[in-house]
């Protein structure tokens, strides 16, 4: 019985799981398009066409996850604070989800053996997360500006950064990140920053 090819969103589904499985089980060694087309039940052709290089693909089908997992982007969370300290502390509790979603052993390897000049994949994914981030800071900036809490004006992309440089740091050093060390960076370290950028 002939197997029916999937197509449109079925298909991209199935692509991705099937990146995400032999990642999973045997690293981006493993990662061709040759056994994610065959894994997935479709042909190489199919996979050449919309993805330059089994690292570009193992990075959209993480995002894909990470994005499904957290029903939307870091900038699109629902924030509900009512404070700044609050409404930060809601961010990065959802950035932290998704580091573990993106397994940090696997990050450290694709960045350990990898250039970023090199890699177009690598550059143009650190571009779209820093993006992502700085936004997440600007909505919430947004929200504190309208309580009163900082006056008008827009924090420089090194201060819109900080905290989530700060997280990936940890996790990349295997170092625990808990609620504990989420209000330090908070309480002690961002809201007087910004407070003081935009006080």
């Amino acid at each position: 019985m002939t197997k029916t090819r999937r197509r449109g969103a079925e298909l991209e589904t199935a692509i991705y799981q099937a990146a995400r499985d032999i990642l999973t089980q045997g690293g981006l060694e493993q990662l061709t398009f040759a056994n994610v087309a065959e894994q997935a039940g479709t042909s190489k052709p199919v996979i050449y066409r919309r993805w330059r290089s089994p690292l570009e693909l193992a990075i959209a089908a993480i995002q894909d996850q990470i994005i499904t997992e957290n029903h939307g982007q870091l900038d699109e969370v629902n924030l509900t604070g009512q404070t700044l300290a609050e409404d930060l502390f809601q961010v990065l509790k959802r950035f932290t989800v998704s580091i573990n979603t993106f397994n940090q052993a696997l990050v450290i390897t694709w960045f350990h053996h990898l250039d970023q000049q090199a890699n177009p994949e690598v550059k143009d994914l650190l571009n779209a997360v820093k993006k992502i981030d700085a936004h997440a800071i600007e909505r919430v900036c947004q929200r504190a500006q309208q309580r009163g809490e900082l006056r008008a004006g827009t924090l420089s992309r090194d201060l819109q950064l900080m905290p989530f440089d700060w997280l990936r740091y940890r996790a990349f050093a295997n170092e625990p990140i808990t609620d504990a060390t989420l209000h330090l960076l908070v309480d002690y370290l961002l809201v007087p920053a910004y407070q003081h950028a935009l006080g």
